[in-house]
């Protein structure tokens, strides 16, 4: 985390702690292939995945679910508990489920094994859940810098073609892709955030998912925060590039990451937009959660569309001194109230509560806590 009064403070670069929290979940090890073929009815084909245009209200809210093999802090996801994870998403009354494909660990060559998503994903479509694919980090063959040293140049293209096995193997039974995570942040963008970068690359993987399956969703941006400044930016970058209504701009939905608050402590979710604005180098960053409209009508300017948005990380840090903190119960009542806005926007496909494990040790963990009680509660009242 940022020291107070470091000039660098409530830049792109975000929370340090935040930055170590969300991505430790994500110490992958390798899988065997007969773990999964052993799964039998769980591994099975693709299926028709549930329609988003007849999907319940509470159907917004997605919830985390681990790939089989992966670990997050103590814990390995085991078949079984994977199938518990997501027999459990549907008590909670989720909608859907959110998946990492992390990449470097998915394709350590030129050929991606997706065995350690197959079993989620299929179980997932036989339970009436939408999938969410977040697709990100580098391979080591392709950049021994490391993971988040993005693909630049021909190792867009290369990426590119990575992106579209995934697309091959569970096209439209996935929601929607994400396409990386947090361009705008030095901390997922290494070589520093350039959003024409980035629109190369969104860019690409559009090309390829066109050739493969012209169907799926591309979820583009995955903004840390509502990001103004760089969101222009990235807008302008696609649209040099060929960008316009009738190609989408190379992207479906805008993807956002609303955390709402400042390195000090959370703010309500519903501070009014523009309250909160920070100067950053891109231009502006709305650190509201209402900002999210303020961003969607920006692009709705720029691009002439209005999109879609998935919410695909909101939470707060309980830990006193981390950015985005906000103690129990009061976390607690403001989850719910940022799941009831997200539920009433028409326009919102997904809202993804970010968690990690208590037993870590970290204060974005939501099991077990007056947050989790909450979240549980609106959900079946939206399902009813």
């Amino acid at each position: 985390m940022m020291a107070a009064g470091d000039p660098g403070r409530l830049s792109p670069e975000g929370p340090r702690s935040l930055q170590r929290v969300r991505w430790r979940r994500l110490s992958w090890v390798v899988v065997p292939l007969a773990l999964v073929v052993a799964a039998g009815a769980y591994a099975v084909g693709r299926t028709t995945g549930p329609d988003l245009a007849t999907a319940p209200p509470g159907g917004v809210l997605v919830l985390p679910v681990l790939p089989v093999g992966a670990d997050q802090g103590e814990r390995r996801q085991t078949l079984e508990t994977a199938m518990d994870d997501l027999s459990d998403a549907v008590r909670y009354g989720a909608g859907g489920i959110q998946v990492t494909a992390d990449v470097r660990w998915l394709c350590p060559t030129e050929t991606c094994d997706t065995a350690p998503l197959d079993p989620v994903v299929a179980r997932a479509g036989e339970l009436g859940l939408r999938v969410y694919l977040h697709v990100n980090s580098t391979p080591e063959w392709m950049d021994g810098r490391g993971r988040w040293y993005a693909p630049e140049g021909a190792d867009a293209q290369r990426w590119a073609a990575l992106f579209g096995q995934l697309v091959d193997r569970f096209g439209t039974d996935v929601a929607g892709y994400e396409v990386w995570n947090e361009p705008n942040n030095p901390a997922f963008w290494r070589q520093g955030p350039d959003a024409g970068r980035y629109a190369d690359l969104l860019k690409a993987v559009w090309e390829e998912t066109q050739r493969r399956d012209p169907d799926v969703r591309l979820v583009g941006g995955v903004l840390s925060n509502n990001d103004l400044g760089y969101m222009a930016e990235l807008s302008a970058a696609l649209a040099a590039r060929g960008g316009d209504a009738g190609n989408g701009f190379f992207y479906d939905d805008l993807g956002v990451h609303p955390y709402s608050g400042d390195e000090d402590e959370g703010f309500a979710p519903d501070a009014p937009a523009g309250s909160a604005d920070q100067q950053v180098p891109t231009g502006v960053k709305d650190m509201t959660f209402l900002g999210l409209e303020r961003l969607r009508d920006q692009v709705a300017r720029d691009e002439g569309i209005e999109r879609d948005v998935v919410i695909g990380e909101f939470g707060y840090d309980t830990t006193p001194g981390s950015w985005y903190h906000v103690p129990e119960p009061r976390r607690a009542e403001y989850m719910a109230a940022a799941l009831r806005r997200a539920a009433g926007w028409d326009w919102v496909r997904a809202f993804t509560p970010y968690t990690s494990t208590p037993a870590d040790g970290d204060g974005f963990g939501i099991p077990g806590t007056e947050s989790e009680a909450a979240l549980r509660r609106v959900a079946a009242d939206l399902r009813d």
